[in-house]
């Protein structure tokens, strides 16, 4: 095989394992391990060869991104089997890895572990229930009084996608301080 269509083969494997989610490693490791130069890359392909970062699907790993991303697979793969490992922390222990290092790893890429197929949480471990209060309680809670059931109102809309109503007798003074703890802009307010 030449060398172009060698460049070629490696290239397009990898847009395609990333398009699909599969992504191996990193694009260096991927080319080294199919005894091609990264750096050679663009240069054998000249206008085939598009820059990694713009690879639908393409994930930056660094080594220890690598790392934590094998770990979380592993999780979730085990779980899905319904073989888990214990919880969690002591899987990233036995790897080697702190809590806070996968704890930031996760939120950065907006993983989860609980909720994951087949995962249960350690007996005895309860999450915090929350319960839902709607917005407009604490509005007027805040505010320090409940809305007036008469047609004269002050309507106010904020960010342009949510509309809170005052009554009219309502302190102009108390509308900007909702205003500036929704920290969004009011766009309107009319009566």
């Amino acid at each position: 095989m030449d060398k172009v269509k060698l460049y070629r083969q490696v290239f397009s494997a990898f847009k395609e394992l990333c398009a699909s989610g599969k992504q191996p490693g990193s694009f260096s490791d991927y080319c080294r391990e199919h005894g091609v130069s990264q750096c050679q890359m663009p240069i054998v392909l000249k206008g085939e060869f598009q820059q990694v970062q713009t690879i639908t699907g393409y994930r930056r790993l660094t080594g220890k991104g690598l790392l934590y991303s094998q770990i979380y697979d592993d999780f979730k793969e085990l779980c899905a089997e319904g073989k888990q490992p214990g919880t969690f922390q002591s899987f990233c222990d036995k790897h080697g890895v702190t809590r806070k290092q996968i704890h930031n790893y996760l939120n950065s890429h907006k993983l989860k572990v609980v909720g994951l197929p087949g995962y249960s949480e350690p007996i005895g471990h309860k999450r915090e229930q929350y319960q839902e209060v709607p917005f407009e309680d604490i509005i007027f809670d805040e505010a320090g009084f409940l809305p007036s059931t008469l047609d004269r109102v002050i309507t106010v809309k904020v960010d342009g996608h949510v509309t809170v109503s005052f009554p009219s007798d309502t302190d102009i003074d108390v509308i900007a301080k909702f205003a500036d703890r929704t920290r969004k802009e009011a766009g309107y307010v009319g009566a």
